[in-house]
């Protein structure tokens, strides 16, 4: 108990200690915006294209701490080998605002791709940590390897080759380079929060299911985690009944049957834990109902026939010795 108290607060500070340094990023860099009055006279267009450098960098490094947030938020431990990482990751976010003061005070070649590289340092530093955190989450680590980097992988990629191009053509075009450094972050703002929920949902599946899921065609991987999605959405609902829930779930089961063609038995392999949830409840809930309110009970059916066969049996053969 005292152990599981102790890694419980570290967990707590290392958070506060990472959030407090990109709080600090993000201070030093607006600080590091000049703002100059000649004669009385303010130079609005100097003072718009800083103002578009810090934006620029703002963006990059607070996508980072909500990238760095999504990963450690379902993580109760963390390891020695992830802080070192993260240490890196943090020193490599915090050279940003010298890179960005570099770019204010002059837009030039090696100014915007030396901040680039930064970009690019970082983004490989993130794909490490989070595959390294992997471990600390699932126990078939092989398994959610292969859904991160079906998820995940493609965008990583993309965004790393889109730096390494924006990074070559800054060194012909600074402005045109340093302009095109911020479809990164917004890039991958805008599509980080579906995949890391696409991600939690996989997670809910058995090993069984999650191997099924990747034998699945891209077409059909995107069909099932929008069903997958509107189904875990509505188990979250604090809205509805118990009854609801279950209802959510035959809905569920239909679906993925109709739709794949796969058998409920298999569908309930996939999510052996929410099968077992929902047949405890049916079951017990019939249990309680009374017999004739009962939608459907087979074994109930079955007696009822069999005594009304043996009623009119014993009543032939009583009239048969009168």
């Amino acid at each position: 108990m005292r152990d599981t108290t102790c890694v419980k607060k570290f967990k707590e500070r290392f958070d506060v200690f990472s959030d407090a340094v990109f709080a600090i990023i993000l201070t030093i860099m607006v600080l590091d915006v000049p703002v100059e009055v000649a004669s009385g006279h303010l130079d609005y267009m100097e003072l718009a294209q800083n103002i578009g450098v810090y934006v620029v960098s703002f963006c990059f490094v607070a996508n980072c701490w909500y990238k760095h947030a999504l990963m450690f938020n379902e993580v109760e431990e963390v390891p020695h080998t992830i802080i070192i990482l993260d240490f890196l990751l943090l020193l490599a976010v915090s050279l940003i605002p010298a890179f960005t003061k570099l770019m204010i005070s002059d837009i030039a070649r090696g100014t915007v791709m030396l901040c680039g590289t930064a970009y690019l340092i970082v983004t490989i530093l993130e794909v490490i940590i989070a595959r390294a955190m992997l471990p600390a989450k699932y126990q078939d680590v092989a398994q959610m390897k292969r859904v991160y980097t079906y998820i995940f992988g493609s965008a990583y990629l993309t965004n790393s080759a889109l730096l390494v191009v924006f990074i070559a053509l800054a060194y012909f075009r600074p402005y045109f380079g340093l302009i095109l450094f911020i479809i990164i972050p917004i890039r991958s703002f805008i599509s980080n929060a579906g995949k890391q929920q696409n991600f939690n949902d996989i997670s809910q599946l058995d090993s069984q299911g999650v191997s099924s899921f990747m034998k699945l065609s891209q077409s059909d991987k995107r069909r099932f985690l929008m069903i997958l999605r509107r189904y875990i959405g509505q188990m979250h609902s604090v809205d509805l009944s118990r009854d609801d829930k279950d209802a959510a779930w035959l809905r569920f089961v239909s679906d993925v049957q109709r739709s794949f063609g796969i058998d409920e038995e298999q569908v309930s392999q996939w999510f052996h834990d929410a099968t077992l949830e929902h047949k405890a409840y049916r079951e017990g809930h019939s249990a309680q109902e009374p017999m004739s309110q009962r939608p459907y009970h087979k074994s109930g059916m079955q007696s009822g026939t069999q005594q009304s066969r043996h009623g009119r049996r014993n009543r032939q053969e009583r009239g048969r010795r009168h």
